[in-house]
């Protein structure tokens, strides 16, 4: 008798593992499912929130990109010019762009001070920089070359509304040269993708041409293009040239690219002003050679 109630003990101590056993794989499934529940409930919450706080900071950048430039043409337009630029070529525009430029650049210190922001004043990647540089001064020369010659001999070359003078041009081209690049980058490039990629942490891409350009720089091109319609409120009216609208999109792409590859504002400034120099600069030669 003695034996088989030993014999028992083991049967019973198995029996009593397997249903401890049983019991915390069954608990342990439980757990996973309602924590996998949890974990995927968070992440769609999390995907909303993110995308909500996306259209929120690239509505507020809208707004102030359109306050900065309304700020800007608002300052020019207190001044008179007419002694140093009486066909309001250059002056007028030169004062808006500073203001802007200075109203872009107070954010970005503000935000510096704050956040932990690299807004790109720094040399950056030089190698691919400068590469950029190159090879975009090249297409833009070879794409503007053939633009003119097109229009030059279907006779449909814009004309200037104003005497090709030497101050005229000079004042021209000395804006493109030292203003429209830094001004424009300050304000369409270094200060929202940086902005956008910290608060929204993006850098999803997408295949354009066989290169992947960001989803950021798509954006902020977009920006950037809606930028150049002419809107006024008193009296409201809305003009906007279709042609510079898809030319300033394409263009802010290719800054934004640059810009985020480079991690430098500094090589867009370039190209953006040597693409506006090379623009205006061949505009002013063909209206010469047409005459």
């Amino acid at each position: 008798m003695k034996m088989d109630k030993m014999s028992s003990q083991p049967s019973f101590i198995y029996y009593g593992l397997a249903n401890i056993q049983k019991s915390c794989i069954i608990y342990l499934n439980k757990t996973y499912t309602l924590t996998k529940k949890g974990s995927r409930r968070y992440m769609e919450n999390s995907k909303i929130n993110r995308t909500w706080l996306g259209i929120t900071v690239i509505f507020l950048l809208f707004i102030f990109q359109q306050f900065a430039s309304k700020i800007g043409s608002l300052v020019a337009d207190s001044f008179n010019y007419s002694t140093i630029d009486e066909y309001d070529v250059f002056a007028r525009i030169s004062v808006h762009h500073i203001v802007q430029m200075l109203i872009g650049l107070l954010a970005i210190i503000i935000l510096s001070k704050i956040y932990s922001i690299d807004f790109g004043f720094h040399f950056g990647n030089k190698n691919l920089g400068i590469k950029s540089v190159k090879i975009f001064s090249i297409a833009i020369l070879i794409y503007t070359v053939i633009l003119y010659l097109f229009g030059y001999f279907t006779n449909n070359i814009p004309r200037y509304g104003y005497p090709l003078n030497l101050k005229n041009v000079l004042g021209s081209l000395g804006f493109q040269l030292f203003l429209s690049g830094p001004s424009e980058e300050v304000l369409f490039r270094a200060l929202p993708i940086s902005i956008i990629t910290y608060f929204i942490n993006s850098d999803k891409e997408r295949k354009i041409a066989k290169r992947n350009i960001s989803s950021v720089s798509i954006v902020c091109a977009i920006l950037f293009s809606v930028a150049h319609i002419r809107w006024t409120i008193n009296p409201f009216s809305i003009s906007m040239d279709y042609f510079q609208l898809i030319y300033s999109l394409i263009l802010g792409i290719i800054y934004g690219n640059v810009y985020q590859k480079s991690r430098s504002v500094i090589y867009p400034m370039i190209m953006h002003s040597i693409g506006n120099v090379i623009m205006v600069g061949f505009w002013i030669i063909f209206e010469f050679v047409s005459k």
